[in-house]
């Protein structure tokens, strides 16, 4: 076996007749323990339980399962191939096993590289891949219960244990039917003593998406399991509350992800489709929330079928947002403003801009959010021009975090702050968003171009302070005019520095736009790969050219960002410059 932490052990024989494999726990000398304790919370912590607790996962065995609910999610076919070549990756690690092998027995590269394993979403990614990902799958349930069956304090988090529920019972007509009776008899207890650990522990359980995914597991197993139904009841009382508190009545998701909203949407319908297939009454809350979601998710669909990056999402690269409205027909999301969900939209031709307009004022459910007000998302057709970094799945949490900073996003950063707070919820341990306070917007139409405005508060008790972007869209599409102001509020009475305050401009570029220098230090053109479209940056200052990263796709894709750095007055209105810095983007060619 290799990996990017040598390890001369030999991992387990994928055979039925293998004995269990000694586990160390060695996570927490792992190079990321302390990255992942700090951004993952609670949820995150080995589960410590005590012999008694042990003895009571050991509920009566069953024979067989009633049904079994339908995967739902995106599947990633190249991921399972190279599972089955022996290269398993996830995040920024990496390990390689001979074929026939288990990914354990020697320790992980990362505590989450072990996370991502033990959930089981790769199970999907091999059974895209026919007989040969099929055998494979059995193989690898058959010998991670046989090494972490009776109990790991990491694998069994109860979060994780409801995410590889889930991906059992889709998947059980593969991997639990086909094998020996001996061996089917062993999974199946595996599998209730683990939605038994669920029901009895999923009240610990502090993160939004780890509270939703043990109301699931526990629906979609009491409606699997014979004599299930204490645990559908359970089930079905925590998902609708979950729902209820987690949907906004605009149909967004509570942490204003788009990425977040299609994931529960899909839950969600998994959840009515298989209570209806099995005979069972599918309670009205399910259908009502998704037809609000659904609207609210084709509002935040691009062109080119993929969603807004935002709030620690992704691009949907995967398909996810075509999969979660598969169910849904034509129609809907054609309005332009999202007040709770925190979007504004204009549409002006092939033109497509997004402007985030979110806040919080006290920080609740907003774990997953960016301190990314007043950002901007722009589109020509199904190219994306200007967008956020973005974070995809299973991404490592530090650089989720980072991709949750002011200057991940396509804004103005004052003097390296960000624009709201963070701060580590005292009960959950997750960094929530405090603010920006005094966010507001509007829109207008004047002739022939869109007025989209919006201003926050962000930097005032620190400044003293506010940041007010004004832009102005040609309704043919073809041109965008910025104009982004630091000024201080006529009412602001506490004493100003007197030296100027750095300022950056971003602008985050897909990696599919290239770069080039225009004819002076002040103009750039942006050319779509692939494509005779080009369009033309210019500004007032300086623009610098940097490179970054792109992780709202499948991987981190190196990428441009624009940067103009520039100091502001502490006593400006914002009028003149420096503190009013003007920008234009117009299309120069393409069709």
């Amino acid at each position: 076996m290799s990996s990017e932490n040598e390890n001369s052990e030999e991992a387990p024989q994928l055979e039925e007749t293998t004995a269990p494999q000694p586990i160390p726990s060695q996570y927490s000398k792992m190079r990321d323990a302390e990255e992942w304790t700090e951004f993952m919370g609670r949820d995150g912590l080995p589960l410590k339980s005590s012999t008694m607790y042990k003895m009571r996962l050991n509920p009566p065995s069953i024979d067989a399962l009633l049904g079994s609910p339908k995967n739902g999610h995106p599947t990633r076919p190249k991921r399972g191939e190279n599972i089955i070549r022996g290269l398993w990756k996830f995040g920024t690690e990496k390990l390689e096993v001979p074929e026939a092998r288990a990914p354990w027995g020697p320790p992980f590269p990362s505590v989450n590289f072990a996370d991502r394993i033990h959930r089981f979403h790769w199970l999907r990614d091999l059974l895209a891949n026919g007989e040969q990902g099929e055998k494979l799958a059995r193989s690898l349930t058959v010998s991670w219960m046989r090494a972490f069956g009776k109990w790991d304090d990491n694998a069994w988090r109860v979060n994780v244990t409801a995410d590889r529920v889930i991906n059992w019972l889709s998947a059980a007509p593969v991997i639990i039917e086909p094998v020996s009776s001996e061996t089917r008899a062993n999974l199946l207890d595996c599998l209730v003593k683990q939605v038994h650990h669920i029901s009895l522990s999923c009240e610990n359980v502090k993160s939004l998406r780890g509270r939703f995914r043990c109301a699931l597991a526990l629906t979609l197993a009491g409606t699997s399991l014979p004599e299930g139904d204490e645990y559908l009841k359970v089930g079905l009382k925590a998902l609708e509350h979950e729902t209820q508190t987690q949907i906004l009545k605009d149909g967004g998701h509570v942490t204003r992800s788009p990425s977040r909203l299609a994931e529960t949407l899909i839950d969600l319908n998994i959840a009515e489709e298989f209570l209806l297939r099995m005979g069972r009454e599918a309670p009205p809350f399910l259908s009502k929330a998704q037809m609000r979601m659904q609207n609210m998710l084709k509002f935040l669909q691009l062109t080119d079928g993929g969603l807004l990056v935002a709030n620690s999402g992704t691009d949907s690269w995967d398909g996810l947002a075509k999969t979660a409205l598969s169910p849904f027909g034509e129609g809907g999301g054609k309005f332009s403003f999202a007040q709770q969900t925190g979007f504004q939209r204009i549409q002006a031709g092939n033109l497509t801009l997004y402007m985030d307009t979110g806040s919080s004022e006290t920080g609740e459910n907003t774990e997953l959010a960016s301190a990314s007000c007043l950002a901007i998302h722009v589109c020509d057709g199904p190219h994306r021009l200007i967008t956020s970094m973005g974070a995809y799945p299973d991404l490592d949490p530090a650089w989720v975090f980072a991709a949750r900073q002011t200057a991940a996003s396509s804004t103005l950063v004052l003097d390296d702050q960000n624009s709201a707070i963070f701060r580590q919820n005292p009960e959950s341990g997750l960094h929530q968003i405090i603010g920006p306070p005094g966010v507001s917007a509007r829109r207008l139409e004047e002739g022939d171009q869109f007025l989209l405005e919006g201003q926050h508060s962000g930097w005032r008790d620190s400044h003293g302070l506010v940041h007010r972007r004004r832009l102005y869209l040609a309704k043919n599409g073809q041109r965008i005019t910025g104009e982004d102001s630091i000024y201080r509020p006529l009412a602001e009475t506490s004493q100003a520095q007197e030296d100027d305050i750095p300022c950056a401009l971003r602008f985050q570029l897909h990696p599919y736009i290239g770069v080039e220098q225009g004819e002076d230090e002040k103009t750039v053109f942006l050319l779509v790969r692939n494509t005779d479209i080009s369009w033309k940056f210019r500004t007032e200052h300086p623009i610098n050219i940097e490179q970054t990263v792109y992780t709202a796709s499948g991987t981190r894709l190196p990428a441009a960002q624009i940067l103009i750095n520039y100091g502001v007055s502490p006593i400006g209105d914002g009028t003149t410059s420096p503190n009013r810095l003007r920008w234009a983007l117009s299309r120069v060619s393409g069709e």
